[in-house]
C-alpha cells in the first residue's frame, strides 16, 4: 500500500510538472508571437527607410544637376555681361 502512495505521489508530481511545462510553453509562445510580430514590424521600417534613402538619391542627383544648369546659365550671363560692358552698353 505503501507502494501506491509513493507511486501516486510521484505521479501527481509528474502531472505538476507537466502542468508547469505547458504553462512556460504556453508563455513562451507568446512572447516568440510578440517578437515575430515586433520583427515584421522592423522588416516593414527597413523597407521603409530603404526607399526613403532611394529618394532622397533622387532628389540629391536633381540638386545636383540644377547646380550644374545653375552654374552654366550664370556662367553664360556673365558673358553677356562682359560682351554688353565691351560694346559700351
Amino acid at each position: 500500500m505503501e507502494k501506491i502512495k509513493m507511486f501516486e505521489e510521484k505521479i501527481m508530481k509528474m502531472i505538476d510538472k507537466m502542468k508547469a511545462v505547458t504553462e512556460e510553453n504556453k508563455t513562451l509562445n507568446e512572447k516568440i508571437k510578440k517578437l515575430q510580430e515586433e520583427l515584421k514590424r522592423k522588416d516593414d521600417e527597413i523597407r521603409a527607410l530603404k526607399q526613403d534613402f532611394k529618394n532622397i538619391d533622387k532628389i540629391m542627383a536633381n540638386v545636383d544637376r540644377l547646380n550644374s544648369e545653375r552654374k552654366a546659365v550664370r556662367s553664360q550671363v556673365e558673358d553677356l555681361i562682359k560682351e554688353l560692358e565691351s560694346v559700351g552698353f
